[in-house]
């Protein structure tokens, strides 16, 4: 039987981080990999996080089946966190929300490919131009056909809204939308409050759903600014979906942690798409797993530990900040004039506009991991690799004139 199997193209992250491993070069820099890092570059764990597990490993209970809804208790949290304002104006909000926690926002994805492919097996579903790359997998995975808006423009090195909007007006009525809220992956160009407001019109008028994914809260300008996508778009839609990462607000990559929010129109349609979500977890990996739920709960439900943990989300955020500045500080008065752009981008991510010839170089002469087009994790810059991180990049600008 799998003598003869048809193998597909190797995701590109996980590519990249092998050739990064492969390289005996100590002085070897990985910008690809999409983690949060110190000024060590280091990933750490959060203290809050520490503090929570220190307080599962004194009074956790069980570690009995969750269901496939996963713990009742992170997923009225993790509403909360999102929409509690919204939730305190209209109680009757909760009603029609439905909040399933998953394994991770990648999980949370493929959940919401499923049930869109069952509720509308010929619904097109939109991915910005360039895409993060693994949203191309999961969605083609859960059997939904694809289509492309443009979102990135190359030459301006900036968002091409007028042209985002030009390609939707293609979507036919019932296809569905994913837009990544704050710090967009890999561009780091994020719609403002104008154009959120035109694109929700644009979306009410042409009968489009909404699929907002957040993957980056509180790393882009803060918790409460970063959801001002998810604001506009619960104001004036009365069906949306949305996925959440718990992975990288609360720094617990490996753990997995994620949810799927879905708003329908009434009660009634809420509970019956509630029931098909878990049948079609059932269907799939069953239940999410357990540890990193009850450490976002710990936290959430703690006074101090919540604002332990804001504090340190701030700091990331800032570091974050600070991180791009040094580059662009670092890339002035060079021939890489440039890549002055990169102060008008936000949040982990850059994305520099590289060809495959570039980015082969870069890792082959200069030992520099860069992403697909040129994304570079901001967070991976620090004090003592930016020169390397500039004269690679210069290099390379000379030799293919660039």
């Amino acid at each position: 039987m799998l003598q003869s199997i048809d193998v597909g193209p190797t995701d590109p992250i996980l590519m990249l981080l092998a050739q990064y491993h492969a390289d005996p070069n100590p002085e070897k820099i990985d910008l690809g990999i999409g983690v949060y890092r110190d000024h060590k570059g280091r990933t750490p764990i959060l203290k809050a996080v520490k503090q929570a597990e220190a307080h599962l490993l004194k009074h956790e209970q069980s570690k009995a089946y969750l269901g496939p809804a996963g713990d009742p208790t992170f997923n009225t949290l993790v509403t909360k966190l999102l929409l509690d304002d919204q939730l305190t104006r209209e109680p009757a909000l909760s009603e029609t929300l439905c909040t399933l926690q998953t394994p991770g926002g990648t999980g949370a994805l493929r959940v919401a490919g499923d049930l869109i492919a069952h509720a509308n097996p010929h619904a097109t579903l939109w991915l910005s131009n360039p895409p993060w790359v693994t949203h191309r997998p999961i969605f083609s995975s859960a059997g939904l056909q694809l289509g492309y808006y443009r979102y990135f423009d190359p030459i301006k090195r900036s968002l091409d809204f007028e042209g985002m909007k030009e390609d939707l007006r293609d979507a036919a009525p019932g296809d569905v939308v994913v837009i990544q809220v704050a710090g967009h992956n890999p561009c780091g160009c994020d719609l403002n409050l104008q154009q959120w407001e035109e694109l929700s019109s644009l979306m009410l008028d042409l009968n489009l759903t909404p699929l907002l994914d957040l993957a980056y809260h509180g790393l882009c300008t803060g918790l409460e600014s970063d959801l001002l996508g998810l604001r506009v778009i619960q104001r004036h839609h009365q069906e949306w979906l949305l996925t959440y990462s718990a992975s990288k607000t609360f720094g617990i990559y490996f753990e997995r942690t994620g949810a799927l929010i879905i708003h329908c129109k009434d009660k009634a349609v809420t509970q019956d798409v509630r029931q098909e979500a878990l049948n079609l977890i059932c269907g799939n990996y069953y239940m999410p797993p357990g540890h990193g739920a009850s450490i976002v709960t710990t936290i959430l439900e703690s006074e101090e530990l919540n604002q332990q943990w804001r504090k340190e989300l701030n700091k990331a955020r800032l570091r974050i900040s600070d991180c791009r500045k040094l580059l662009t500080d670092s890339l002035n008065g060079t021939t890489a004039w440039h890549y002055r752009f990169l102060n008008h981008q936000r949040g982990m991510f850059s994305y520099l506009g590289l060809s495959e010839t570039q980015l082969s170089e870069l890792r082959e002469q200069h030992s520099l991991y860069i992403g697909t087009g040129g994304r570079i994790n901001v967070a991976g810059i620090n004090e003592k690799n930016v020169g390397r991180v500039c004269e690679a990049l210069k290099a390379v600008q000379r030799q293919t004139g660039g």
